[in-house]
């Protein structure tokens, strides 16, 4: 049976948005290696585990550029945007959904870690998940402070939103990003 850990950040529950962006990010491998990795970018990069809107500009698209360029270790990413308004539960379940079913053939455990949530938005992630046929451990709150891999998500989330919103930088990352297969939309 494959193991998979997900681990999910959004943006866009703000009024400024038009639109709610979800990225998750699955892991297949050792994530011990793969969180080492992305530390030694955010130093590289200078973030310093820092979140999106807490890190420079410059700093961002550094951290992504070589985050693409160095092919962090067994890490898929998948987004979906949606437009608002729509409550934050349902592009957080459909988006979680889409992810784990487009990266699993056969057999499969799969663990949620979500930035910020609390247990009973956990809960009902989880039985929403399982009713829909997610083969699912479990869904766990997990801050992106303590979790490199959650903070790869919120890099892309704020990304997303960015180019969403004009930003052209933000767009060519983005593109590069697709072109080379580290983003795959599920919409």
């Amino acid at each position: 049976m494959q193991k998979l850990y997900c681990y999910v950040d959004e943006s866009g529950q703000d009024d400024r948005s038009q639109y709610f962006t979800v990225v998750v990010i699955i892991c297949f491998g050792d994530r011990d290696i793969i969180r080492q990795q992305l530390i030694d970018i955010e130093h590289i990069t200078k973030t310093y585990g820092l979140k999106w809107h807490k890190t420079k500009h410059d700093r961002r698209m550094h951290y992504l550029a070589v985050a693409c360029k160095s092919d962090v270790g067994a890490v898929t990413t998948y987004y979906g945007i949606h437009k608002k308004p729509l409550p934050y539960f349902f592009p957080m379940s459909d988006t979680l959904e889409r992810a784990i079913k487009k990266a699993c053939t056969g057999k499969y455990s799969a663990t949620v870690y979500v930035d910020g949530i609390d247990r009973t938005i956990a809960k009902k992630l989880t039985n929403i998940l399982r009713s829909r046929g997610v083969q699912l451990n479990l869904v766990k709150s997990r801050r992106d402070e303590s979790e490199p891999i959650i903070r790869l998500a919120d890099m892309w989330a704020g990304c997303i939103r960015g180019m969403l919103l004009g930003g052209k930088e933000s767009k060519a990352i983005f593109e590069h990003a697709k072109a080379k297969g580290h983003l795959t939309d599920v919409n």
